[in-house]
């Protein structure tokens, strides 16, 4: 009796002993099962992550540049427009310092000399009103043998420096003001100095 109970009892372990090994191993399975599958997800998103973090770095790095690129241009053009502008200021003090009434009356008189053999030529001069008393002086002493008609010199609140000169009644018409001679300068120095900022 004691060897049948011993026999039951064996038999029992064995079967409880086998049932925990393939309850064991199955549940190893499933775990190794879920280890792949956990690490095959975390892989992928790893891949994604990275894919995604080397887009938003390339777009960074694009709009980076372009930013930089923009930003020198930016400087470049502002430099530009100052240097442009100290030209203007430059020239349009030289021109308005260069521009005396003497100056301008000996302008006046080598300009006269082609339309004073005309007897109805006549002579008008617009200029600054600061310029206007001594240019008038000056003009009608050195051109008073030319003309039958005494030169009009006129001030004008328009006229920085310089002047306006009409022969014949407005027909022929020249500008020496300081402004029309700055925009002449600068219309010349801006191009070269655009070209010379691009090179």
């Amino acid at each position: 009796m004691a060897e049948e109970l011993q026999s039951l009892l064996d038999k029992i372990n064995a079967e409880g002993v086998q049932k925990a090994e393939a309850e064991a191993a199955r549940i190893i399975d499933n775990a190794k099962k879920q280890a792949s599958e956990i690490r095959s997800e975390a892989e992928a998103q790893a891949a994604a992550t990275v894919k995604d973090a080397a887009e938003q770095a390339a777009a960074l790095e694009a709009r980076a540049e372009a930013a930089i690129k923009q930003a020198a241009r930016d400087v470049l053009l502002q430099l530009q427009s100052e240097l442009q502008n100290r030209i203007e200021k430059a020239v349009a003090g030289a021109s308005e310092a260069a521009l005396t009434p003497q100056f301008m009356t000996e302008l006046i008189r080598s300009m006269a000399a082609t339309f004073a053999a005309d007897p109805a030529a006549d002579v008008t001069v617009l200029t600054a009103a600061k310029d206007a008393a001594a240019l008038e002086g000056t003009l009608k002493a050195a051109l008073a043998a030319s003309f039958k008609t005494q030169p009009k010199v006129l001030a004008s609140a328009g006229v920085k420096g310089g002047m306006e000169v009409s022969f014949q009644d407005g027909k022929l018409y020249f500008d020496f003001t300081s402004d029309a001679i700055t925009e002449l300068v600068a219309s010349y120095i801006g191009p070269r100095l655009g070209a010379m900022l691009k090179d």
